[in-house]
């Protein structure tokens, strides 16, 4: 989700920028055009007649009159940097549709994952925060009273009170110390991490559990798919490498490119290099064991991206499919919680009389 967020993130103080949404409708209504056989500044200029997309487009139009290359102009036009990535290897393989159709595809299923975590979890985290203000009513009020009610009728607090009101403030004071932690953490990390040097990002990253395998995943399919389309456009190996090398939008992927190229330039093959590098799927070395010809090598890494795609995905179904279930199960928890530690001392008080 800390990926999905991140890419889904779009400036707000800017009026004209476009929302994930409209970048998403500009580029697929761009792709068509272009696959219909217009030039890129005609079907801009298609896309002015639509008042939501009439000022990126006139923006862009402008930038790539003024010389600019087209990820740059996009850039102008405040666009996602996944967006702007694809179109700066767009710009060096020749093939603007293909990969306007990838990134549009791509955007698409992000937006969709977004949407359905934002339906999956609108209700229990609602229910959880309505119980919240609950429990802090019972906190302040209900348990006070009802101690008091108890000591005066037995001359004593029962321990189940006690432990209640213990186990209820280390709850609050929990959630505290992470409301404060993500507020302190979160935007000091937004910051940091592009000043942080690779190799300490990446172990970072190495160290973060779930933040791993998705991250793992996402560099494989970002090497894959694009040094893929690179080899079919008969760009040479050492050639395609130097390309993600020089990108800015992934400071991963280029890093790894950098480590990839040295290692070659140096005699050592591919296929002893990629293992050591561990933000990197054991299956890109695999496919790389099995193909010596380029043709076959482009081929299975643009196959192997497709899955990678899939997998993510469906990984992410099964995070979002997790959430009712355990947001479900803490209240229930909390609510028996509640429950007895008022019933069961009344109970016992009823048996004494």
């Amino acid at each position: 989700m800390v990926l999905l967020t991140k890419k889904l993130s779009i400036p707000i103080f800017n009026r004209n920028t476009l929302s994930a949404k409209d970048q998403l409708l500009l580029l697929q209504r761009l792709s068509r055009l272009i696959k219909s056989g217009y030039s890129l500044l005609d079907s801009l200029q298609f896309l002015e007649w639509d008042p939501k997309l009439k000022t990126a487009s006139r923006t862009i139009s402008n930038s790539l009159a003024d010389g600019q290359s087209i990820d740059k102009a996009f850039e102008q036009a405040h666009f996602q940097q996944n967006i702007i990535s694809h179109l700066y290897f767009a710009r060096k393989n020749g093939d603007l549709e293909s990969m306007l159709r990838q990134c549009s595809q791509t955007m698409e299923s992000q937006l969709n994952q977004y949407h359905q975590f934002q339906k999956t979890a609108r209700y229990p985290f609602l229910l959880l925060g309505i119980f919240a203000v609950l429990l802090y009513f019972i906190k302040t009020a209900v348990y006070p009273a009802f101690a008091q009610l108890i000591h005066s009728a037995s001359g004593s607090t029962p321990a189940m009170t006690t432990y209640s009101v213990l186990f209820v403030n280390f709850l609050f004071t929990l959630f505290t110390c992470l409301l404060v932690t993500g507020i302190l953490v979160v935007p000091i990390w937004l910051v940091a991490r592009d000043r942080l040097s690779i190799e300490l990002l990446i172990r970072i990253l190495q160290k973060t559990p779930f933040l791993h395998g998705f991250k793992r995943m996402q560099t494989t399919f970002l090497f894959s798919m694009h040094l893929g389309a690179l080899l079919k456009n008969t760009v040479p190996m050492k050639d395609a490498l130097l390309i993600m090398k020089e990108q800015k939008h992934h400071r991963i992927l280029a890093h790894y490119a950098a480590v990839v190229m040295e290692n070659l330039n140096r005699g050592i093959h591919i296929t002893t290099v990629l293992p050591n590098l561990p933000l990197f799927e054991a299956e890109l070395t695999r496919i790389f064991l099995k193909n010596a010809n380029a043709k076959e090598l482009e081929h299975d890494l643009l196959i192997y991206s497709d899955f990678l795609t899939e997998s993510m995905e469906d990984k992410w179904k099964k995070v979002i499919s997790w959430v009712q279930p355990l947001v479900f199960f803490l209240l229930a928890g909390l609510i028996i919680f509640v429950y007895l530690s008022i019933m069961l001392p009344m109970f016992q008080l009823i048996n004494s009389i």
